[in-house]
């Protein structure tokens, strides 16, 4: 959390840097603090390379306030948004390096895959909007998923940093019933080094629900 505290009073211009702190600070059980920098995200202007960010934070927000078992203050929500909203199946790509774009992709059991340029499946995936410069996140979010198996990728898709910089580190957050207190999450990181590089980064399983 320091860490992060940082970061964001280096770079306050930065949605993911109130994001990144948010969530540490959840994990923490720090829920006040991680509702409040999340509606910083939502209820503020942000420069067109973060497209559509504040929906991912307020659905985070209202997550947590729903999920963390004890009372948090939300007066500063306009309540026409505090509305919690689950879902089955998340996945969430992040990165730490600007200039960058790094692509997510699910294939659900009927073989199609959810990504920048088809967004939307015939089961009812949707892919959030396309970062193209930094650090994401993107967001695949399926209501109901079928059951089977969910393959995650990510796609390098291209780089416009100077190259002497380094790798670029990734994250994929897995989560099944996102906004419930049955949710479950799974973390994985890896370092991209070649670009246009296409990796599968895991699966979750979902089985029949009755």
């Amino acid at each position: 959390a320091p860490l992060f505290e940082r970061v964001l009073a280096l770079r306050p211009e930065e949605p993911q840097s109130r994001r990144d702190l948010a969530l540490t600070c959840a994990d923490l059980k720090q829920y006040q603090r991680a509702v409040d920098l999340l509606w910083e995200i939502v209820s503020r202007p942000w420069d067109a390379r973060f497209p559509a960010v504040e929906l991912i934070a307020l659905s985070e927000l209202n997550a947590i306030a729903a999920t963390c078992g004890q009372p948090v203050n939300l007066s500063q929500v306009d309540p026409r948004l505090r509305k919690n909203l689950p879902v089955g199946l998340r996945a969430v790509l992040t990165w730490d390096a600007d200039n960058c774009d790094i692509d997510l992709w699910v294939v659900d059991p009927n073989g199609e895959t959810a990504k920048y340029d088809h967004p939307l499946t015939y089961q009812g995936g949707r892919m959030s909007k396309d970062f193209t410069a930094g650090y994401g996140p993107e967001e695949f979010l399926l209501r109901a998923p079928k059951a089977g198996s969910y393959q995650v990728k990510i796609n390098y898709y291209g780089d416009r940093r100077q190259t002497a910089i380094g790798p670029v580190t990734v994250q994929v957050r897995l989560i099944t019933d996102f906004g419930l207190p049955s949710q479950k999450e799974q973390r994985i990181t890896v370092r991209l080094v070649d670009r246009k590089q296409t990796l599968d980064i895991g699966s979750i399983e979902i089985g029949s629900r009755k």
